[in-house]
């Protein structure tokens, strides 16, 4: 008989989680510091950085940051290399950093397209290759945020279309490449999550607000915590058997209607 997440899976555990100190990111990351987790925050922005750092250490918790762009691989290998040093290995490695903006394709520079998919796609490979070595295996886990676009054909999204099904791929192959070493790698595939800067732009008025939320089946949007929730779980031994696994966590909306009115 199994029992819920909880301090028994993440105390004194170290996760390193990059796009760590804002929307989902920072969501996940304030909720595995509560369970007893041991945060180490990837981003670009040192103030953002601090803030997300300061929020965790006055609930208790506990966090550090480097402030590095996961496209400069030869960095994130130096703060993975710190890490271990600091504090003896990485337990968990959660890749949620992501670039995203709605543009036609014909109008969509090469630069651009390159842009996105470096930070999403090459961005995941990169932090799951330096962290590699200072993995905690066998037991350590990996984790992607992909989205239904990985899945989902949507008008003005190729670059972000094309990233994320390459996570949702790269996360199958690493899962059969590192498995006998006990290492799982999944991923989460979050829908319109409430408050993100996600869905204000793929909400620009109030009708498309109203039609994407009626898109999902459950017709509501989702919270911060919900996907915080699913990625605790799929990062603990509850989900000691599951690995190359994509879980929708999106209301249903991969499976309804999406055609913009």
């Amino acid at each position: 008989m199994t029992t819920p997440v909880s301090q028994l899976d993440y105390q004194d555990r170290v996760v390193v989680i990059s796009g760590g100190s804002s929307g989902i990111g920072l969501g996940i990351s304030r909720h595995l510091a509560a369970l007893g987790a041991q945060l180490v925050i990837i981003g670009r922005t040192q103030s953002k950085l601090d803030h997300a750092v300061a929020q965790i250490s006055a609930a208790g918790g506990r966090a550090i940051a480097y402030a590095v762009d996961v496209r400069e691989s030869a960095k994130l290998a130096e703060h993975m290399a710190d890490c271990k040093s600091r504090f003896g290995g990485i337990d968990v490695v959660i890749a949620a950093a992501a670039g995203n903006f709605f543009v036609p394709a014909e109008r969509m520079s090469a630069n651009a397209f390159k842009t996105v998919v470096e930070i999403d796609l090459v961005g995941t490979f990169n932090l799951f290759a330096a962290a590699f070595p200072a993995l905690n295996k066998p037991g350590a886990a990996m984790l992607a945020i992909t989205a239904p676009q990985a899945q989902r054909p949507m008008a003005n999204q190729a670059h972000a279309c094309a990233a994320k099904a390459g996570i949702d791929m790269l996360v199958k192959c690493l899962a059969m490449e590192w498995g006998a070493q006990g290492i799982r790698v999944n991923a989460v595939s979050p829908g319109p999550i409430a408050g993100t800067e996600g869905l204000t732009r793929l909400s620009a008025t109030p009708e498309v607000e109203r039609f994407v939320r009626d898109a999902t089946a459950l017709k509501h949007f989702g919270e911060v915590g919900d996907i915080a929730q699913a990625a605790a779980f799929l990062c603990s031994s509850q989900a000691g058997y599951v690995t190359g696994t994509v879980l929708d966590c999106d209301g249903g909306m991969r499976h309804g209607n999406f055609v913009s009115p």
